[in-house]
């Protein structure tokens, strides 16, 4: 199927082939943060961004959502909000990443290969709690979201913007893309055991992809994360060099619990690229970023997550073409 705008690039979203309505002109893209199972705050978004109900399903007469993953967890209307984003792509309005929590309720059904009475995401308590909402809500029904879970690309690009949940790699994103060429951008479940082997290649991909550049924290400091988890990293500013940075600067958010000394020569990883300051515009969720007024990281670096799951706002973001985000085009409800 054509882009959009045939005289624009064609989508590149995971191998995925098929793209939104090509009977119009392109005319912009509302990149849309995580939204935790919000369906209310996304009804009331995508009104104030001007979209329409048309058989129940928003529709902009001519702008493309594009939802940067984390539709599951946390929120009290699971389903609803799987349907919404899902109406969306399935009428060609619409375009939905896989966020972590995507990929790990994936992972929680899919079989290791060298135990497979054992899932991928091991059913640990915390993990357990925080799952469990989407289980109930999505019932019977679940394995066919799993299955649709499946399908949904890693990245996006095109008209001179990307897309992505956590952190634009290129290397990751190639490697994967070679890895998904034979699947048309599906993660089967021998490509979803592959990613979850630990320290291989395709889980350093996805962990990059999905969940973010880490700087390991100096030895004997554990932190303990929203959900009681022990965490050993910081989650590292990858469009920034970390060079002569102490761990709470280079954090990507704000955190005094941070130890403010020097990161450690040998927990860099010279092998990591930095995202620079030349590259198309990326827009990014997964950080829990907060504050009522969202603003972007770096010129060409805008995030959307701004914590509606812990009360803060739903944050979107109207693209139309510019090469540097402006602080003017974000809105939230």
């Amino acid at each position: 199927m054509p882009s959009p705008n045939s005289d624009s690039p064609e989508f590149s979203k995971g191998r995925r082939t098929d793209v939104p309505r090509s009977a119009r002109p392109w005319s912009g893209f509302d990149f849309i943060g995580d939204l935790h199972g919000h369906a209310g705050k996304l009804d009331d978004l995508l009104e104030q961004l001007g979209y329409e109900w048309i058989d129940g399903i928003p529709r902009h007469r001519d702008r493309t959502a594009i939802f940067l993953g984390d539709y599951v967890d946390r929120g009290p209307e699971i389903r609803r909000t799987l349907e919404t984003v899902r109406g969306m792509v399935d009428r060609g309005d619409a375009v939905a990443l896989m966020g972590n929590h995507e990929y790990n309720a994936i992972a929680w059904f899919t079989p290791r290969p060298d135990r497979p009475e054992e899932p991928c995401r091991r059913h640990t308590p915390i993990r357990r709690q925080l799952i469990e909402p989407t289980l109930l809500s999505l019932g019977e029904d679940t394995a066919e979201w799993i299955d649709w879970m499946r399908g949904l690309p890693l990245w996006f690009e095109a008209n001179g913007a990307r897309a992505v949940h956590a952190t634009w790699d290129q290397p990751s994103i190639d490697f994967l893309d070679h890895m998904l060429t034979e699947t048309d951008g599906v993660l089967t479940e021998p490509l979803m055991q592959a990613t979850c082997e630990p320290r291989s290649p395709a889980f350093k991909a996805i962990e990059q992809v999905l969940k973010g550049r880490e700087i390991p924290l100096p030895d004997g400091l554990v932190l303990t994360d929203p959900e009681g988890s022990p965490r050993h990293h910081i989650r590292a500013r990858w469009f920034d060099s970390p060079h002569g940075k102490t761990y709470r600067e280079h954090a990507l958010t704000s955190d005094d619990s941070f130890p403010d000394v020097a990161i450690a020569p040998d927990a860099i990883n010279p092998d990591s690229p930095q995202y620079g300051p030349h590259e198309p515009p990326v827009f990014v969720g997964h950080y829990w970023m907060q504050g009522s007024k969202p603003t972007r990281l770096t010129s060409n670096v805008a995030c959307l997550d701004w914590s509606v799951a812990r009360g803060g706002p739903l944050v979107a973001y109207r693209f139309d073409g510019e090469t540097e985000v402006d602080d003017a085009r974000f809105v939230a409800v």
